[in-house]
């Protein structure tokens, strides 16, 4: 009666092989694990994105609406470029460096040297402008059953967004031939002080999860107002 069987050969090539596979499943495991914080972090990175751009979606300031009009206007600053402030002269009161002097362009708030609008120093619940935002968190977290059509399939069930807003100073020499602007954050001032503002808001987002280091992203708002468009009416 002929015994098949396993020759030491075979069998030392079989333990070899269950001893490479059995060291590559440390490897395989912390490969997914690195996969799983890489989509935690771009998914993170996709929702302060889309947070940012619905913040600058508002007004820079509620008292840039023009009387009378909904025209978003430029307006005064206490703290600011001296070179941005308004042009005093008789024709072109409500204009500054760069605006044209033409209906529906850029301008400045109507009014003189003793009579002028500033940005608001209001953080209102009501959110309007980007002033409203200060302090504001929002979080992605379980809520109701924990379904996942409550965190809008959101993995990290952690995710926190804190908004901060400041203004930063907005020096610069336009008679320079080359401009270089230089939005430097530590010259960061409460958004509260009438006495702080300057030409430029910046908007500062913190991001934190249990799931890996904290974050900031920030992105800067200028005081231009709008041109109103010129269009064909009805009659």
């Amino acid at each position: 009666m002929k015994k098949s069987g396993f020759s030491l050969i075979e069998l030392v090539f079989a333990i070899v092989i269950i001893a490479i596979s059995v060291m590559t499943i440390p490897l395989m495991l912390s490969q997914s694990a690195k996969n799983d914080s890489f989509s935690l972090m771009q998914e993170s990175i996709l929702a302060a994105r889309t947070k940012m751009g619905n913040i600058l979606s508002y007004m820079w300031d509620d008292n840039a609406i023009e009387t009378n009009s909904t025209m978003i206007v430029v307006l005064d600053v206490k703290n600011g470029d001296s070179e941005l402030d308004r042009n005093m002269s008789t024709l072109n009161s409500n204009r500054r460096i760069g605006h044209i002097p033409k209906d529906k362009r850029r301008h400045m708030m109507e009014g003189n040297s003793t009579v002028m609008t500033f940005p608001s120093t209001a953080v209102d619940v009501n959110i309007t402008d980007l002033n409203d935002f200060d302090a504001k968190t929002t979080s992605i977290a379980f809520s109701g059953t924990g379904s996942a059509t409550d965190n809008f399939d959101y993995l990290d069930k952690n995710l926190s967004l804190a908004t901060k807003v400041y203004y930063i100073d907005d020096k610069t020499d336009y008679n320079a031939t080359n401009i270089t602007f230089d939005f430097d954050v530590s010259t960061k001032k409460s958004i509260t002080a009438v006495n702080n503002t300057t030409n430029i808001k910046m908007i500062e987002l913190n991001v934190t999860s249990q799931s890996y280091q904290p974050f900031v992203f920030r992105t800067f708002s200028c005081n231009i107002g709008q041109s109103k468009y010129l269009y064909r009416t009805a009659n």
